[in-house]
C-alpha cells in the first residue's frame, strides 16, 4: 500500500504553538488511522534543537530553509500540502513564487483572522481546498465564507507534559502568566493591573519570553511591585511552572489574534482558574463564572483577581470545572482523531492547479494584499496621492501588534529593507510613537 505523503509549509520551528500542534497531531494520531509520511519545510531559522529531535523521533523529515525550487520538488511528490497559515512574509513570499502544480491544499489557520495584521482573506479561501480554523469565531472570516470545506479543530496541546503535575508549595497566592512576554501579546497595562490588586501579599509570576521581559520588569519596579513580580523566562518544564500558580491571569491585548491558546488549555487542564478578557478566541475557551472569570475592562480584571485571591472555595469550584471541561474538550487524542478525519477529507479531494497566492508583489503590496479588506489606510497609501492623505495619520496610530508583531510593518521591512513604502510606514509609526510618548511635541 502506498503511504500518502504530506508536505507541511511552516514559517518557523522554534517550539511555539503551531509547531507543537503539528507534532501533537502526529504523536496522538489514532491507531486506526492510515499511516502518513510527513515532511516539514521550515522556511526560517533558527530551528530549536528540541523540536528537531522531537520531529525526527516521530519520523518526520525536515527541509530547513529550502529554496523555492526544493519546495516545488517536494510539492510534486506530495499527495497533500498543508499550509500552516499566519501572515508571515516568508510564507507569503513562497506562496507567491512557487508553482505547486496540480495538488490538494489544506490551509490550517493559526490565527483568528478578523483584523490586521492577521487576516484570513477571501483569496486564502479560494486557494485552499480545505480550511481548518481553530476557533468558531474564525468562521466569520472571509476565507471561511469563501472556502467550500471548512472545519473547526482546536489547536492540539501535548498534555503528556503535565502527567507529573503537582502543586509546588509556596507562600501566599501566586497569580501566574505563561506564554509570550511581549507588548504585542499582553494587555498594554498588564503591570498596572497587577499593582492595583488589593492584597499586598499576592505575587505575580511571569513565565515565558518574547522580548518584552526587561520592559515589563522595569514597569513593575516603577509601580512598587518589587520582589512580588518575577519574570522567570522561558521553560520547557511547564508542569513545574504551572505547579506554582494559584490563579491564571491571562489578559491579552484587545486586537490579539489568539485562538485556542495552548497555555490556557494547559492551565485549565490542571485546574487553575483563569481570568481573561473576551478577546480573540479566548471567549470560546472560558465560560464566565463556570470555568473561570471573563472580564470586560481593567477594573473588572482587578476585581476578578481580588475575588479569587480572597475566596479559596471559588478558586476550587472554578478550577475543578475548568479541569473537567478541559479534559473533555482538549483531550489530545480526541482532537488528533478529528484532525486525522480532516486529513482524510482533504486527501479525498481531486487535485487541482491554481495560481500562486498574491503573486508578483512588492513587500508593501504584499502587506496590503495579506490584510485584504482590513488593510484600510495601508491600501489607501498605495493609491496615487495616498501618501498625502489622512492615511498617514491612521498608519501613525497603528497598534503595537500591527507595528511589531508577526506580519506587522517591522516584520515585512526586515524582509524587504529597501521597499520605500514600508520604510515610510515605519517612519510614520516611529514618529507616532514618539509624539504619543511626548505629547508636548
Amino acid at each position: 500500500m502506498t503511504v500518502p505523503r504530506i508536505l507541511h509549509l511552516l514559517p518557523r520551528f522554534t517550539g511555539a504553538g503551531p509547531e507543537r500542534s503539528l507534532l501533537a497531531s502526529i504523536a496522538f494520531a489514532p491507531a486506526t488511522a492510515p499511516p502518513l509520511h510527513h515532511t516539514v519545510a521550515v522556511l526560517d531559522v533558527p530551528v530549536a534543537a528540541s523540536m528537531y529531535l522531537a520531529a525526527r523521533r516521530l519520523g518526520v523529515d525536515l527541509l530547513v530553509q529550502p529554496t523555492v525550487g526544493a519546495i516545488e520538488q517536494a510539492a510534486a511528490a506530495a499527495d497533500l500540502i498543508v499550509v500552516h497559515y499566519w501572515n508571515h512574509p516568508l510564507l507569503l513570499s513562497v506562496l507567491g513564487q512557487a508553482d505547486l502544480g496540480s495538488t490538494r491544499i489544506l490551509v490550517w489557520s493559526m490565527v483568528l483572522g478578523l483584523h490586521r495584521p492577521q487576516v484570513l482573506t477571501a483569496e486564502i479561501g479560494d486557494f485552499a481546498d480545505v480550511l481548518v480554523v481553530t476557533t468558531e469565531r474564525s468562521m466569520q472570516s472571509e476565507a471561511a465564507t469563501t472556502c467550500a470545506i471548512v472545519h473547526t479543530v482546536p489547536g492540539i496541546a501535548d498534555m503528556g507534559r503535565l502527567d507529573n503535575w503537582r502543586p509546588v508549595p509556596h507562600d501566599g497566592i501566586h497569580v501566574g502568566y505563561l506564554g509570550s512576554v511581549s507588548p504585542v501579546k499582553m494587555h498594554p497595562r498588564f503591570a498596572e493591573m497587577c499593582a492595583r490588586v488589593r492584597d499586598q501579599s499576592v505575587s505575580f509570576v511571569i513565565v515565558g519570553s518574547g522580548g518584552g521581559e526587561d520592559q515589563l520588569r522595569a514597569r513593575a519596579v516603577d509601580l512598587g511591585l518589587g520582589a512580588r513580580f518575577a519574570c522567570n523566562g522561558y521553560t520547557d518544564d511547564i508542569s513545574t511552572a504551572l505547579g506554582t500558580f494559584d490563579i491564571f491571569g491571562y489578559p491579552l491585548s484587545v486586537d490579539t489574534y489568539a485562538t485556542s491558546e495552548k497555555a490556557l488549555q494547559e492551565a485549565m487542564w490542571v485546574g487553575i482558574p483563569p481570568v481573561v478578557f473576551p478577546h480573540g478566541g479566548l471567549v470560546d475557551l472560558v465560560e464566565d463564572e463556570v470555568t473561570g472569570l471573563v472580564v470586560d475592562d481593567e477594573d473588572g480584571y482587578v476585581a476578578a483577581i481580588d475575588s479569587l485571591v480572597g475566596d479559596a472555595s471559588l478558586r476550587r469550584r472554578l478550577g475543578d470545572e475548568a479541569r473537567r471541561v478541559a479534559r473533555e474538550r482538549f483531550d489530545p487524542h480526541s482532537i488528533a482523531s478529528a484532525w486525522a478525519n480532516v486529513i482524510a477529507v482533504a486527501l479525498a479531494q481531486p487535485p487541482r492547479s491554481r495560481l500562486p497566492l498574491y503573486a508578483n508583489k512588492t513587500g508593501a503590496e504584499l502587506f496590503v494584499a495579506a490584510n485584504g479588506i482590513e488593510a484600510g489606510p495601508f491600501a489607501r497609501s498605495l493609491e496615487p496621492g495616498g501618501q498625502s492623505s489622512s492615511a498617514d495619520g491612521e498608519i501613525a496610530c497603528s497598534s503595537p501588534l500591527v507595528i511589531g508583531g508577526d506580519g506587522g510593518i517591522a516584520h515585512y521591512r526586515k524582509v524587504w529593507p529597501e521597499d520605500p513604502l514600508l520604510d515610510r510606514w515605519a517612519e510614520l509609526v516611529w514618529n507616532g510613537k514618539s509624539s504619543r510618548a511626548h505629547p508636548e511635541m
